[in-house]
């Protein structure tokens, strides 16, 4: 169980430090701070959801997503930010539309998809083995 914890962290703090990349990357250069840039990377995940419920593999529905993910900041950036920048907009303003992009964004994946949990399961679920059963609660060990 534990080497599965150390997988499961290190993914965990890959995907997490791959962000806080993204959002160092895009202050550096336009010196705004992105909050879209959270929303993009989650609308990344559902299209490659959306790949993989139209009938995609694994591999096929993330190549979906990170051609695609790009493609929406870019669009992003040309439809808004750009006519923006070009107006000499200052960093607030900037920062207003890129929260609107957010809340846009999210209530968009939101309606889309729903507010509960998905997943992409390439295999069965198997029940854990109980290795304590307290009153109310059950420990599993997977």
């Amino acid at each position: 169980m534990l080497p599965q914890l150390f997988v499961n962290g290190l993914i965990a703090g890959t995907i997490y430090a791959l962000v806080a990349l993204g959002f160092g990357l895009i202050y550096a250069t336009t010196r705004f701070f992105h909050f879209a840039h959270g929303a993009v990377y989650t609308a990344g995940a559902y299209l490659a959801y959306s790949g993989w419920l139209l009938g995609l593999n694994l591999p096929g529905a993330v190549l979906l997503a990170v051609i695609d993910t790009p493609i929406l900041g870019a669009v992003l950036e040309i439809g808004v930010y750009r006519p923006l920048r070009r107006k000499a907009a200052s960093s607030l303003i900037l920062l207003l539309a890129s929260l609107g992009l957010f809340i846009v964004i999210q209530n968009l994946i939101s309606l889309t998809f729903g507010d509960d949990t998905k997943t992409i399961r390439s295999g069965a679920v198997m029940v854990g083995l109980p290795i304590w059963r307290g009153e109310g609660v059950r420990l599993l060990l997977f």
